[in-house]
């Protein structure tokens, strides 16, 4: 440091290097950590962080149902039997949860079309709508264009909805709100992952990494062909 600098000035700026480094030493340690964090859950594909709400093993998850696609055509349950549903139960006028579980649904299957080819048609991922008023097949195929291709979109009567909500162990409620002139729907935030014959098997948080999600779906797979 310049002898010839005033000592006031000399204190600041080591006050400032001082700085720097705690910051660039905080910095590091929440990176290590954090990727510590992410190879203990590759480790393991099955120990992902999940969603708000624990599902009740005790009753059964899952059942039938029918619904209606974006083409307008019926859709029921036996018609992914021997695959995997991968579902997101929401609506098209959420403002977060919704748009961020498609994300990381979408992103897992991009990655699991690059690491397991072989395995990723195995998953049917299903978005289920929770406001039939506002999502016909129309909003929901219109929707769905941001997200990955083979998302299947469903809608419905809202007793089916119902039905099927109350089966698949998801809470729902119309609620008003003011900031957006309109009404939303609270609801559970669960990604359901149903097994070849329709039962229940685990289910994500729209926080789980896409990568990790991909890891644990193949695992999944590879554990019912082996």
């Amino acid at each position: 440091m310049n002898k010839d600098m005033p000592k006031k000035s000399r204190r600041g700026m080591g006050l400032l290097i001082l700085g720097v480094a705690i910051i660039l030493a905080v910095g590091f340690y929440l990176y290590i950590n954090n990727r510590s964090s992410e190879t203990a859950l590759a480790t393991n594909a099955d120990a992902l962080p999940k969603a708000d709400m624990e599902v009740d093993l005790d009753a059964p998850v899952g059942g039938p149902f029918i619904l209606t696609g974006t083409d307008g055509k019926p859709v029921s349950a036996d018609d992914f039997r021997g695959k995997y549903m991968l579902m997101v139960f929401g609506y098209t006028f959420c403002p977060d949860v919704c748009p961020m579980s498609l994300l990381a649904v979408s992103n897992a299957l991009y990655d699991m079309e690059k690491k397991y080819p072989d395995l990723v048609s195995a998953i049917e991922p299903v978005f289920v709508t929770l406001d039939p008023e506002r999502d016909t097949p129309d909003a929901l195929s219109d929707y769905l264009q941001s997200f990955h291709p083979r998302i299947t979109g469903l809608t419905g009567p809202l007793p089916d909805i119902k039905r099927m909500a109350t089966a698949y162990a998801v809470r729902f409620s119309k609620t008003e709100a003011d900031a957006y002139s309109t009404y939303l729907i609270d609801h559970s935030t669960n990604i359901m992952l149903m097994g070849p014959d329709g039962a229940y098997l685990t289910h994500f948080s729209p926080q789980t990494p896409p990568s990790l999600m991909a890891s644990a779906l193949a695992s999944r797979v590879k554990r019912k062909d082996s």
